[in-house]
């Protein structure tokens, strides 16, 4: 339980807001289902967000399967091989988006859309927006990672 509510989790906590549950679940189930950007791609930009901000109970969800090899060597991301070109250009977009959006530039845009088109970076800033304002939250909300489950290692800067 946060401070915030009585709920110990993001679902409880959020369903705390009658109103705005069900809209929002709707809104966030629908990134996973969207055929812009393949939920693989999101799923390791929404870790790499986890990551670069020591969230450790967004580590541990997940919300589609990857490869644990990928997962293992997410902060390695720009240098390891078993990343493709199209999860770096997500990946390079997402760091920089986590930590000043001004500094995105024309490359990481055009980066994105050389692999996903001008539809999947306009959904990917999207996407972004709502991953990143989630694992703020949890942080926020100060929702406690269960203990002894696996999470996504490597979660250095």
């Amino acid at each position: 339980m946060g401070w915030v509510s009585s709920g110990d989790d993001r679902d409880s906590t959020i369903g705390e807001l009658a109103e705005l549950a069900a809209p929002f679940s709707a809104l966030y189930a629908s990134l996973w289902t969207q055929r812009h950007v393949p939920a693989d791609v999101l799923e390791l930009c929404r870790l790499r967000l986890a990551q670069l901000h020591q969230c450790a109970v967004e580590l541990q969800r997940q919300e589609i399967g990857i490869p644990a090899k990928k997962s293992e060597r997410l902060a390695q991301w720009d240098t390891d091989p078993i990343f493709s070109p199209a999860e770096r250009a997500c990946l390079a977009f997402t760091e920089v988006y986590a930590m000043d959006t001004q500094a995105l530039t024309d490359q990481h845009a055009d980066a994105v859309k050389m692999h996903f088109g001008d539809a999947g970076l306009v959904l990917l800033v999207e996407a972004l927006g709502i991953l990143d304002g989630m694992t703020r939250l949890s942080l926020l909300w100060q929702l406690r990672a269960n203990t002894g489950q696996p999470q996504a290692s490597g979660t250095s800067l």
